[in-house]
């Protein structure tokens, strides 16, 4: 019997091609193409320049695998630091446009939001629900646009949580609130673009070391896959007025959705402030994180078909749809309480210099906690 022959490094073994699935990545292209006419209709390039960042991000989540649920979970349960590691770079990236806007001539501001009893609350049941349902607000978009089975059900439950929350929010925002509170907010820009970099950096670098002093690298996936998240990020800050986010959006849908069949959502407290009430009032492609949620579907669905992603997915066992109900509508309500999701924010809050977004920060890490021990109960790996 003669031994195989020993593969080389000149010689590597073939790897085959992905199969394209032709019929799926045609109709999400022609799906895409005409929801940009209608973009195009209502709001003109403008909108049409908003949705195709909002398919670019889409297609680079799926891409690189970038995500937040998994990375917090592998670091509360291994110990993995450069996911977080990654994070901090990317915010970092974000903050050297968002703080400094003003000055930079930009018609732009950040993200600021109340520190406040509902951010607290919030935060925690988002960070439960976000490992229940293996996702956050950017990995429930970019995973139901690659056909994932758990998020094709998560997505109506964060839908329906997130109008859930909006009629709770004005009562949650009574029990107690210490206002906007800007980190360094007293001095001026270039301190205050200075000491939150210097935060930032801080706890970046101390995941980093660690990591290191683990044995732990910040594989080139991550490292590029911020960069180029933090690049799309300004321009969506340039182009919108400001930093991206996500759950407004699936908010607006779902009053969108109980208007048409009946509830009278525009009697609620949160639908007569004058930002839910033209959002309410006017088309759901008008409202930039509507927009945007709508086009990073596309993108991620159409990155999955052209790689052949959409093939390789298959249906969850029920318990697990059961946890993807749950955490639906734990971050949809969670989200509305505490301003945000990961992007809206924890990226978006930190990056703009809001002490907000580094509580948003502790206590959706704290739901973290306390989510990935529920997930055994769900048929979910820790």
């Amino acid at each position: 019997m003669t031994a195989a022959p020993l593969q080389s490094d000149a010689h590597p073994p073939a790897i085959d091609p992905p199969v394209i699935d032709w019929a799926p990545a045609l109709m999400i292209g022609m799906v895409g193409l005409g929801l940009a006419g209608l973009v195009a209709l209502d709001t003109g390039l403008h909108g049409v320049a908003l949705f195709t960042l909002g398919g670019a991000l889409g297609a680079v989540f799926i891409g690189f695998q970038y995500g937040f649920a998994s990375v917090w979970r592998r670091f509360l349960v291994a110990g993995e630091m450069m996911g977080l590691a990654a994070h901090f770079l990317l915010i970092g990236l974000c903050a050297l446009l968002f703080i400094p806007a003003a000055g930079l001539g930009l018609a732009a501001t950040g993200s600021l939001a109340p520190v406040s009893v509902s951010l607290v609350i919030g935060a925690f049941i988002f960070g439960i629900g976000m490992q229940l349902a293996n996702g956050c607000g950017s990995g429930v978009l970019f995973s139901f646009g690659g056909g994932s089975g758990r998020m094709l059900v998560a997505l109506p439950f964060f839908i329906l949580g997130s109008l859930l929350g909006s009629f709770l929010l004005p009562t949650a925002l009574d029990w107690g609130s210490l206002g906007q509170v800007a980190i360094a907010g007293g001095s001026g820009e270039a301190a205050r673009l200075l000491v939150n970099i210097g935060l930032i950096a801080a706890a970046g670098t101390a995941f980093y070391v660690t990591g290191r002093r683990r044995g732990q690298a910040l594989s080139g996936q991550l490292l590029v896959g911020s960069v180029v998240i933090a690049a799309l990020c300004w321009l969506v800050f340039i182009l919108s007025g400001n930093p991206w986010g996500i759950t407004f959006g699936f908010t607006l849908w779902g009053a969108k959705i109980a208007a048409f069949i009946g509830v009278p959502v525009g009697e609620f407290t949160f639908w007569q402030w004058a930002g839910p009430q033209r959002a309410l009032t006017h088309s759901v492609l008008a409202d930039v994180s509507s927009l945007m949620d709508i086009g990073m579907v596309i993108g991620a669905g159409l990155l999955a078909a052209i790689g052949g992603g959409l093939r390789r997915q298959s249906w969850p066992p029920p318990r697990q749809l059961i946890a993807a109900a749950l955490g639906g509508i734990l971050m949809g309500i969670g989200a509305r309480l505490a301003f945000g999701c990961n992007i809206g924010a924890f990226l978006a809050g930190i990056a703009s210099g809001s002490l907000h977004g580094w509580v948003w920060f502790v206590m959706a890490m704290a739901g973290s906690w306390v989510g990935i021990r529920w997930r055994p109960s769900f048929g979910l790996s820790r």
